[in-house]
């Protein structure tokens, strides 16, 4: 292993913080993070990516900033209830303004929750698929995080992230999601930044149909994706039909 240290919560007023993940000094070779995806069922260590651009590593935005939830909330959310709280919560009318936005962003939607999509067809094992995309997302900026959780979902929750914190206060609800794509899309998380999320995707909707169902997921999970470069669910429908990585970033 390379030199690193353990990043602690930064929330803590206790005089021993909360370890939350071991993280590289320097970048890491993709070939290590997919040798120790391998192990992570031994070791119980999920290997990730961590990129951060404006802040120094050790005095980081990406992870402790906000205080880490219990794992046993993510297991209290189910997928189709995260989706209608967060759309209800988009589209709520204004007494005065109207409708939040215009049923062009939600089309082929309303604004009626349509629930999760259905689970696509793997094209390629998961994993094999995840270590095949490492070296895409290795740059300077980034290093080799290993966090104490049994799949990549509840890194979300763990880890103390705040990425998100612009559109949702709290993160397991969004962790629930991400299990529930891991199993539907083979989709494993790859790499977390301050602002952005990236991971792979095995069994993406071939269908445009089946595209947009999942777009439709993608817009609760993350509005700002959407509105400010696709501009509506029909679009980035588009985007992601046979896409084998999903990018996130909250503004």
């Amino acid at each position: 292993m390379p030199p690193g240290e353990i990043l602690t919560e930064r929330m803590s007023m206790a005089a021993y913080p909360t370890p939350l993940c071991w993280i590289s000094l320097d970048t890491p070779r993709p070939q290590l993070a997919a040798a120790l995806r391998a192990e992570h069922r031994r070791s119980g260590l999920w290997p990730l990516l961590l990129c951060d651009s404006d802040e120094t590593f050790g005095e980081r935005c990406t992870v402790g900033v906000t205080a880490p939830e219990p794992l046993e909330h993510i297991d209290r959310w189910r997928v189709y209830d995260v989706m209608v709280r967060i759309w209800d919560g988009l589209v709520q009318t204004d007494d005065e303004l109207g409708p939040a936005y215009d049923l062009d962003v939600l089309a082929p939607f309303d604004y009626a929750c349509p629930g999760p999509a259905k689970a696509g067809n793997l094209l390629a094992d998961p994993d094999v698929l995840a270590n095949q995309q490492l070296p895409k997302l290795v740059d300077a900026d980034t290093r080799l995080a290993l966090v104490p959780v049994k799949r990549g979902a509840d890194v979300l929750t763990v880890l103390g992230w705040s990425g998100a914190a612009n559109h949702v206060s709290r993160t397991a609800g969004l962790s629930a999601m991400v299990r529930s794509w891991e199993e539907r899309f083979g989709a494993r998380i790859l790499r977390l930044g301050p602002d952005r999320l990236d991971m792979s995707v095995a069994a993406p909707p071939q269908t445009a149909e089946h595209a947009t169902q999942v777009a439709a997921e993608h817009w609760t999970f993350c509005p700002d994706r959407i509105l400010q470069e696709t501009g509506s669910i029909s679009a980035y429908a588009g985007e992601i039909r046979g896409r084998r990585t999903w990018s996130f970033w909250w503004d």
